[in-house]
C-alpha cells in the first residue's frame, strides 16, 4: 500500500503536469518539485527507483565529508544505502530553496542517530556510536531538462565528526556557574536595568535572539539595542524574577517570570496603563564567554490578552520557588 501511494503521488506531482504542460519542465515551479523530491524521496526515505527517475546518466555528487564524488546513479544509490545504513532515522529538512536558471541551491538542517552500519568518510569507515547529530547544511542542483545532472553539497563536517564522537569537541572555557551567571546579566542588567552599554561585552558581534511573536530574529549587537530599547519604552518599569536555572556545557536555560506597566506602544498597540506579567524559559548558547544566541518561549497569547484588556489582569501563571 505504501509503495502504491508514493507511485500515485509521484504520478500527481509530475507525469500529470507533464502531460498538461509538457514545455514547462524547466520552470521554477518544476525545478522546485525536482529538488523537493530529491530531499524526500531519495535523501529522507532512500527511494531509490526514484534516482533512477531524476538522476542524469553523468550525475555527479560531491561533498567534504566523503573522500571521492559519486558517480552516475548507481554511485549515489550507494551512497543513500550507506547512508541510510549508518543513519536508519536520517532526516534532512529544507529550510530555504532558491531557484536561479539551472541551478536550484537548498539551505537545510540534517540530523540521525549513528546505530546502525558504519559510516565512510575522508576519516576513515567510522563504526556506529549510538550517538546523534544535528547539523547544518547547503546543496547546489543543477537541474536541467527534468534531470539532476549534479549536487555539490557542503556541510558542518566538523560538527558532524564532533557530535558522534570521531574529533574531541572543544572544550567550553566557560564554567557552569560562569554561564549562569552572563545569563542573568542578560535578563537584571540588559532587559531590567536598561544598561545597553554592556551589551558589546555581553553578546557576541553576530549573536541572535529567537522570539516566535518576531517575523525575524533580532541580530548583531545593534540589533539587540534596538530591541532592548523598544521593550524598556513599552515597559519602562520592566522587571524578571528568575524562578528556576541549569546549564549544560556551553547551554542555559533559564525560567522566569516579568512584570511591567505598559506605558507606550508595543508591537501595534498603544499604552494601556495596564500591568502585565508573562511567564516565560530563554535558553542559552555560550561561545568563549559572551552569549552567541538566545530562543525565548513565552506566553504571548497571555500578554496580548492583557494589552487589551480594559481591565487589570491577573497574572498568567503562579510564581514559583526558586530551584538554585
Amino acid at each position: 500500500m505504501v509503495s502504491v501511494l508514493k507511485d500515485l503521488r509521484r504520478i500527481l506531482n509530475t507525469d500529470i503536469v507533464d502531460l498538461i504542460h509538457p514545455h514547462q519542465e524547466n520552470s521554477v515551479e518544476a525545478k522546485k518539485a525536482i529538488a523537493h523530491r530529491y530531499y524526500q524521496e531519495i535523501l529522507n526515505e532512500a527511494n531509490l527507483d526514484v534516482i533512477d527517475e531524476l538522476m542524469s546518466p553523468d550525475f555527479m555528487f560531491t561533498i567534504p565529508t566523503h573522500p571521492d564524488p559519486y558517480y552516475g546513479p548507481d554511485g549515489f544509490k550507494d551512497l543513500v544505502t550507506m547512508l541510510h545504513g549508518a543513519f536508519p532515522d536520517v532526516h534532512l529538512e529544507v529550510k530555504h530553496l532558491l531557484v536561479d536558471g539551472d541551478i536550484v541551491v537548498g539551505h537545510w538542517m540534517g540530523s540521525g542517530t549513528h546505530v546502525g552500519g558504519p559510516l565512510h568518510t575522508v576519516k576513515g569507515d567510522i563504526p556506529a556510536s549510538g550517538k546523534g547529530f544535528v547539523i547544518d547544511g547547503v546543496s547546489w542542483l543543477k537541474i536541467v531538462d527534468g534531470k539532476i545532472v549534479e549536487s555539490l553539497a557542503n556541510e558542518d563536517t566538523l560538527g558532524l565528526m564532533q557530535q558522534i564522537g570521531v574529533i574531541p569537541a572543544a572544550p567550553s572555557t566557560t564554567s557552569p556557574e560562569a554561564s549562569k551567571a552572563r545569563s542573568r546579566q542578560f535578563f537584571e542588567e540588559i532587559i531590567g536595568g536598561g544598561h545597553i552599554d554592556q551589551i558589546a561585552e555581553l553578546v557576541t558581534p553576530d549573536f541572535i535572539l529567537h522570539l516566535p511573536a518576531l517575523p525575524t530574529p533580532v541580530r548583531g549587537q545593534a540589533g539587540l539595542e534596538r530591541f532592548v530599547t523598544t521593550l524598556r519604552t513599552a515597559f519602562p518599569d520592566i522587571r524578571y524574577t528568575l524562578e528556576r536555572e541549569m546549564c549544560d556545557n556551553t547551554m542555559t536555560a533559564l525560567r522566569w517570570h516579568m512584570t511591567g506597566t505598559h506605558s507606550g506602544p508595543f508591537r501595534g498597540i498603544p499604552a494601556s496603563g495596564n500591568t502585565v506579567t508573562m511567564q516565560g524559559v530563554s535558553l542559552f548558547r555560550l561561545e568563549e564567554g559572551q552569549i552567541a544566541e538566545i530562543w525565548i518561549n513565552e506566553n504571548d497569547l497571555g500578554l496580548l490578552e492583557q494589552l487589551t484588556s480594559a481591565s487589570e489582569p491577573k497574572s498568567d501563571t503562579a510564581a514559583e520557588p526558586a530551584a538554585v
